[in-house]
């Protein structure tokens, strides 16, 4: 499908070479050092090349506090996740020195400057620059670097001095929106300057809308957050979102359209591992096959291990009979192989003898008549022909027998209880064997899901004893104060077993045992988990790795035009800041020439539809068919770098009067400027 887009990682940029012919060719006081310190990226450059050799993110990384910065390109995409990264900015203003004094290392370095800095330096600030952070830069410069003079400079104002010729009037009256990576402005160009005064600032840039994507993505797609770094949503949001060109209701409303919003929206199709279905399919009925097998094979070990126990059992009962009829016949025999068995006596042969016949067909011959009549002699002779110590005897006998026969009854009560429990027990083996030969892979799936449950159970009983702790320390507290209240506790204080948990138990170990007998290679990672991600049965597949960007690619870009609705943030839109800030305060004549010559500069404007929504918004507040022309930077990654690069050219002869040299900031301190186009002190 045409709006299916592969996910590609962010590469690593190169790192940079070494200049080696700093001195022979670029070490002269005529060429400035061009440095674009941008908040976002750096670009820095000598003034005869016709681009700059350095391009790179403004951050620095640690890996410790005090070990080495890492800088520039050298700052590699897999490495920013185990570093500490530092930008020197706050928004667009300088605020950690440091930083940017390991930003100019690399710079330096890089150029090749290996003792004095003999070039001049052009180096680009903030609009409004507070004055602490020019402090800031000038003692980095003077002081720690010793160059011999610089040039502070607007960057979208020099964008626009490298541009303006494309203006029928060379921009003589124009609008200047520079949207970057942190901030929007707004400057006014009347006569060829700059009205100061008049300029706006929006708190509103291209890094608000990648923070608000990757926020909706998030929320929307939270297994697979991993994916969308702040690097790579910068990326899709420059490659896939746009600005709406009109009415940004109108196209919202585009979307409710079930078939328009699939036409609208983009995917981006996310790494994953292919199922081969075919495959898969064999590899099950191959799994089903073994699970009959060895179902058979169990069956048959069964079968075979009952014959060879009942043979065993028979064979013993007949030798056991063999030696209880020597007694008819050989009495001394009989007594010889009784000790030789280790029997002392015949009862213990006639147990034995009835233990097995109990084993092979399920009856029991009584024999307890037999042992009375040994164990308890007296009580089967009449008083009358006793003496007084029989009769004695006797009573005795008459109790140890009653005690005794309590004793035969209640174990032929556990008997008749643990056989009825066995034979429960093999009809329920029976029936879940008859359900693993009807279908293996269903009863197996059914008794994982079993097991699942059981473990649900008792894990969530597990944290209503852990809610009841408090309770329960509360209740043996009172048991102190009242005996009678015993709670969830006996009488001597110990725990009274839940049968639901006991019964939990045996649930447990019967689950286990069919899963060892029937499915002996599961092991406990085969149950499914809350936190795993697809349920039994189920696979990965494509669609699953798919991030479907619909609305999101017309909202996130909106954010600049209306900060408040949709992100919360207490700042004008653009447009609003143009006709409320601006253009109201001018007179007609002025605004309808100013309106006429507008120029789109930095890294934002690039969104898509960029250029088409600000000319429908200024067209509703000018005559109709008015002329307009709206002029967009050629490369808003380097117009601001060229366009300072134009702007030394030109100035060349001019470099004393508009540039600020280590005397001026010795005799004059670090907030003197001086004024030229570009600069944020406006010219008279």
């Amino acid at each position: 499908m045409d709006n299916i887009f592969a996910y590609k990682e962010i590469e690593s940029p190169i790192d940079d070479q070494i200049c080696k012919d700093y001195k022979t060719k670029y070490a002269n006081p005529s060429i400035p050092i061009i440095i674009d310190n941008g908040s976002y990226q750096c670009r820095a450059g000598f003034a005869n090349d016709i681009s700059p050799k350095l391009i790179f993110r403004s951050l620095v990384g640690k890996l410790k506090s005090t070990s080495s910065p890492i800088v520039g390109n050298s700052l590699k995409e897999g490495d920013i996740s185990r570093l500490t990264i530092k930008s020197p900015f706050d928004s667009n203003l300088l605020v950690h020195p440091p930083s940017q004094e390991s930003i100019f290392d690399y710079i330096f370095h890089k150029f090749g400057i290996e003792n004095e800095i003999e070039n001049p330096v052009l180096i680009t600030e903030p609009t409004s620059n507070p004055t602490f952070c020019r402090k800031y830069m000038s003692e980095l410069l003077f002081e720690c670097y010793n160059i011999k003079s610089v040039v502070y400079g607007i960057d979208s104002l020099f964008s626009f001095y490298g541009q303006r010729d494309q203006f029928k009037d060379g921009g003589k009256n124009s609008l200047i929106i520079g949207s970057s990576f942190n901030t929007t402005h707004i400057y006014n160009v009347q006569n060829y300057n700059v009205s100061h005064q008049q300029t706006k600032r929006i708190n509103i840039g291209g890094g608000a809308s990648t923070d608000y994507l990757r926020k909706l993505i998030h929320l929307k797609y939270p297994k697979h957050k991993s994916y969308f770094t702040q690097n790579y949503t910068n990326k899709i949001k420059e490659e896939h979102c746009y600005v709406s060109q009109g009415q940004y209701i109108e196209e919202l409303k585009e979307f409710e359209n079930d078939q328009l919003a699939k036409e609208k929206s983009v995917i981006i199709q996310l790494p994953y591992q292919e199922i081969d279905f075919e495959k898969l399919e064999e590899e099950r009925q191959r799994k089903i096959q073994n699970r009959k097998d060895l179902g058979a094979k169990l069956r048959e070990l069964a079968d075979k291990k009952r014959l060879e126990k009942k043979t065993e059992l028979e064979d013993k009962l007949a030798s056991l009979e063999s030696i209880l009829a020597l007694k008819s016949t050989n009495v001394e025999e009989f007594q010889q192989t009784l000790k030789s068995k280790s029997y002392t006596s015949e009862k213990d042969l006639i147990r034995d003898i009835d233990d097995l016949k109990e084993k092979l067909f399920g009856k029991k011959k009584e024999s307890e008549q037999v042992e009375d009549t040994e164990e308890f002699p007296l009580l089967f002779i009449a008083d009358s022909e006793l003496n007084a110590d029989q009769l004695k005897e006797k009573k005795k006998q008459r109790q140890l027998k009653s005690m005794k026969d309590g004793r035969l009854a209640q174990k032929r009560k556990r008997d008749e209880e643990k056989e009825k429990e066995k034979e429960k027990e093999e009809e329920r083996d029976r029936q879940e064997e008859e359900s693993f030969l009807k279908d293996p892979e269903h009863y197996l799936k059914d008794l994982h899901s079993r097991k699942l449950k059981t473990l649900e159970k008792r894990e969530a009983r597990q944290k209503q004893k852990q809610k009841a702790n408090v309770v329960q320390r509360n209740s043996r507290l009172r048991t102190i104060v009242n005996p009678t209240n015993h709670g969830n506790y006996g009488e001597k204080g110990e725990e009274v077993e839940d049968p639901e948990e006991a019964e939990e138990s045996r649930e447990m170990a019967i689950l286990d045992k069919l899963l060892n007998k029937f499915d002996p290679t599961s092991i406990s990672s085969a149950i499914v988990s809350h936190d795993d991600q697809f349920p039994i049965g189920e696979y990965h597949t494509a669609e699953d790795f798919q991030v479907s960007l619909g609305v999101e690619r017309i909202k996130c870009p909106e954010t600049l035009f209306q900060p408040k609705a949709i992100i919360g943030v207490d700042q004008m839109g653009l447009v609003e800041a143009i006709i409320s800030s601006i253009l109201s305060q001018l007179p007609v004549d002025t605004r309808k020439l100013v309106t006429e010559n507008i120029f789109l500069t930095g890294g934002n404007v690039n969104t898509k539809h960029f250029k088409d929504r600000i000319h429908y918004e200024i067209q509703q507040i000018r005559e109709p068919h008015s002329p307009l022309t709206i002029l967009k930077s050629k490369d808003s990654q380097l117009d601001a770098w060229l366009g300072a690069r134009k702007w030394c050219l030109d100035n060349q002869d001019n470099w004393s009067n508009v540039s600020i040299s280590k005397q001026d900031y010795q005799e004059k301190g670090y907030d003197y400027i001086k004024s030229h186009f570009a600069s944020n002190l406006s010219l008279n």
